[in-house]
């Protein structure tokens, strides 16, 4: 399972929607996850989507 945080961006410029495995404590793209904040963004970090689908993509349908 797959869960969604805010956290700073990788670029450090503001905060985005990483995508984070239930029970890890980085992103998918490697940000440390930080305490549990504010929620008022609307982006998300690319490099975590991006690896995100290509999880999706490697899962055979049940």
């Amino acid at each position: 399972m797959y869960e969604m945080h805010v956290g700073i961006s990788v670029s450090g410029t503001g905060q985005v929607w990483h995508v984070v495995a239930h029970g890890q404590r980085a992103t998918l793209c490697g940000q440390p996850l930080g305490r549990d904040g504010d929620t008022q963004t609307d982006h998300h970090c690319l490099d975590c989507m991006t690896a995100f689908q290509r999880l999706m993509q490697t899962v055979e349908p049940v």
